[in-house]
């Protein structure tokens, strides 16, 4: 069995035990990197890498205090993202919140800061609300992995992603800077969890599920490259070539043939109630 193998197993256990984490302390799984749930009076975000971070104690495990240089530490030794990349989603995020000396993961949740429209796993905030859902939303999850895998069977790629997220933007258009930030979003996702050639293959659609559904590490990974910026820069491009073309009409979308679009997305469900998504 192999070390993450091994922590996900161990951190398996805390599943039934309910317990309280004060910062990276776990009183089941200790102060490794075992994976533990969050549990009441934790916070936690609408993005699922920092929700796993939290998860398996990179970041605090309450998702609390938690201060930039807390997130540039967590994104290089949890993802390999290399020192530029990780600063600039730390210090960026800080600033757009306008918090400086430490956030709560769950701030991160203040609709049409960082957090927007047409999420691929989340739903879009209501109409007045301050705060987005938190909790991955089954459904959509399980759209995205029935539109995935479209050009190399299994796995997800940056074109299966522009295709999806053309589809997910007709019914909730993004400004130009939230539409950067969800190309970033997945380029970051599949440049990282797909291997050193997942700009080229992809990523496996059973390890996004599990990520973002579980907001854990799937089984048997460990990043085997540093994620750079310009790197990630490129990856986000093609995506952003691609639904140019899509939304031009230079390339037909695959999905348009198989009636898949924003009158098809999934009826929304209502958002878990938990105590571990509370606001501060």
């Amino acid at each position: 069995m192999s070390t993450a193998d091994s922590e996900n197993t161990l951190g398996s256990s805390s599943m039934t035990q309910h317990h309280e984490h004060t910062g990276n302390h776990c009183p089941v799984v200790g102060e490794g990197h075992a994976y533990c749930h969050p549990h009441k009076g934790d916070a936690r975000s609408p993005c699922p890498a920092l929700n796993a971070l939290a998860n398996h104690g990179y970041l605090p495990r309450d998702g609390k205090n938690v201060s930039a240089f807390d997130l540039i530490r967590a994104l290089r030794e949890g993802y390999n993202l290399s020192f530029p990349l990780a600063f600039l989603l730390a210090f960026g995020a800080v600033l757009i919140l306008g918090q400086y000396r430490s956030i709560s993961l769950a701030d991160l949740a203040r609709h049409n800061l960082i957090e927007h429209d047409a999420s691929l796993f989340h739903r879009d905030a209501r109409e007045g609300d301050e705060y987005a859902p938190r909790c991955p939303d089954s459904s959509l999850l399980k759209h995205v992995i029935l539109q995935g895998g479209h050009y190399i069977p299994g796995r997800i790629t940056l074109q299966d992603v522009a295709n999806i997220r053309v589809k997910r933007e007709i019914a909730a258009p993004l400004d130009g800077v939230h539409a950067e930030i969800a190309r970033g979003e997945m380029a970051i996702a599949i440049g990282v969890l797909g291997g050193r050639n997942a700009a080229t293959e992809g990523l496996e659609l059973n390890a996004l599920r599990e990520w973002a559904k579980y907001e854990r590490f799937p089984d048997g990974w460990k990043p085997d490259h540093v994620q750079g910026l310009y790197k990630t820069y490129k990856m986000a491009k093609v995506i952003r070539d691609r639904m140019d073309d899509l939304k031009a009409g230079k390339l037909k979308n695959i999905l348009d043939d198989e009636g898949r679009d924003a009158s098809n997305t999934p009826a929304a469900q209502p958002e878990p109630s938990s105590d571990s998504v509370n606001p501060k």
